[in-house]
């Protein structure tokens, strides 16, 4: 596992880097990254092989302002022409819960969930939660192991092995290796 001295977007291209390697050494041909506005879809395109199936996970419709939504649609385009995925979708460890912490207080479960996983780094709870969140939509398959791409703030800097779990069994989710995240001791 490798280890940044910071976090963030000046590890989307070696993190990308690391993915890819982990797929071309097992044999996997998914790539699962985040992206909010497009940045990191952008550089996935840049580096990705043309037998590599991209799935970009952007934040839900109306997470900043109703009715928007932050990433490029010429960019969605242009991934869906190359046969890439764009998923779009409330994130599975808020969505909800988020409105009644935010109406009533207190703290929920999927929360409780995320906040753990972020005491590993943001980059990790990405991961877990987009792999959810495509496994939802029937992108990819709860009984075979993926790489997923995830970050904090912008770009990415963790990219990890698991086996999806559809929201309902949640706890079925495996994670098989972390191959990269940013070291919180050195930041």
């Amino acid at each position: 596992m490798l280890l940044f001295a910071q976090s963030g977007e000046i590890n989307t291209e070696e993190t990308l880097k690391i993915a890819l390697d982990e797929l071309k050494r097992n044999g996997g041909n998914t790539l699962l990254i985040s992206s909010t506005r497009g940045n990191s879809a952008m550089k996935a395109l840049e580096l990705i092989p043309k037998d590599v199936r991209l799935i970009v996970v952007t934040h839900s419709q109306g997470f900043k302002q109703p009715n928007t939504n932050e990433f490029s649609s010429e960019l969605r385009q242009k991934l869906v022409s190359e046969g890439h995925v764009v998923l779009t979708a409330t994130h599975a460890l808020s969505g909800l819960e988020r409105s009644f912490r935010r109406e009533f207080g207190g703290v929920y479960p999927s929360e409780i969930v995320a906040n753990a996983l972020r005491l590993f780094s943001q980059g990790v709870k990405v991961c877990v939660e987009i792999a959810v969140m495509a496994a939802d939509a029937g992108l990819v398959r709860c009984d075979e192991w993926i790489v997923s791409c995830g970050g904090t703030g912008e770009g990415l800097d963790t990219a990890m092995v698991i086996k999806p779990a559809n929201s309902s069994n949640f706890f079925e989710l495996q994670v098989g290796t972390i191959l990269c995240m940013p070291s919180a001791y050195s930041s």
